[in-house]
């Protein structure tokens, strides 16, 4: 009769999930479709925490905020971000979200309440001209977490956030491709998390142009 293997204590899996969403939410273009492997790890740690309704109570949430279409929240980044051929990155961002929130992201860097504040309240304005990537950390720092992996030639969403799970989260969308031309990514937007709602975000000049809206004015974070 074989022996009974010594299994890892609830505390070693859930240790385990926690590091393998982190690392699909960083990376996400290598892990295939990234809703449904963000789904599985999510529900087996709501599950291990005795909570399995938090995801769907979130989705609804989401609907409520504009940040959650029939086709998921790739669907409204495909709408707000149509040139960028990434966004499953910019998706990862949301669900980076709600991850910090159930204090499951760990971060590289945490923002003091005073960071936060002054990068809240300066964003809006940052934006109105086009940036890139050296620009965004020459401006508020390293990120607490970078979706996209190190690559520059990719697009990217950059993740700024305090220790308080309740704060929304701020997110700079960077777009780049092997076609572009470009050594390094481009900001598209700015957004206060919490919603996808137009006036949560702030579009760079580029950012309007490849959207090809001209609702410009409206598009800044208010």
């Amino acid at each position: 009769m074989p022996s009974t293997p010594h299994l890892a204590s609830s505390d070693e899996i859930r240790v385990h999930f926690i590091e393998q969403l982190g690392s699909v939410l960083r990376r996400p273009a290598a892990y295939g479709d990234l809703d449904t492997a963000v789904w599985f790890l999510m529900d087996h740690l709501l599950v291990s925490e005795r909570d399995p309704g938090a995801w769907q109570e979130e989705q609804s949430r989401l609907a409520e905020c504009g940040a959650w279409y029939a086709d998921g929240v790739q669907g409204v980044f495909a709408r707000l971000l149509p040139k960028d051929p990434a966004p499953h990155t910019h998706t990862a961002s949301v669900y980076a979200e709600f991850a910090h929130r159930r204090g499951w992201l760990t971060l590289d860097r945490v923002l003091s309440a005073a960071e936060y504040h002054a990068m809240r309240d300066a964003l809006p304005g940052w934006c109105a001209e086009d940036r890139q990537w050296p620009d965004v950390t020459a401006a508020f720092g390293e990120p607490s977490a970078v979706i996209g992996g190190p690559n520059p030639r990719t697009s990217k969403a950059l993740v700024y956030a305090t220790a308080a799970p309740e704060v929304p989260v701020l997110v700079l969308h960077l777009w780049n491709d092997y076609s572009s031309g470009r050594p390094q990514p481009a900001v598209l937007a700015s957004r206060v998390g919490g919603t996808l709602h137009p006036e949560a975000f702030a579009f760079t000049p580029l950012g309007r142009s490849l959207r090809g809206s001209d609702e410009g004015g409206r598009d800044q974070a208010r």
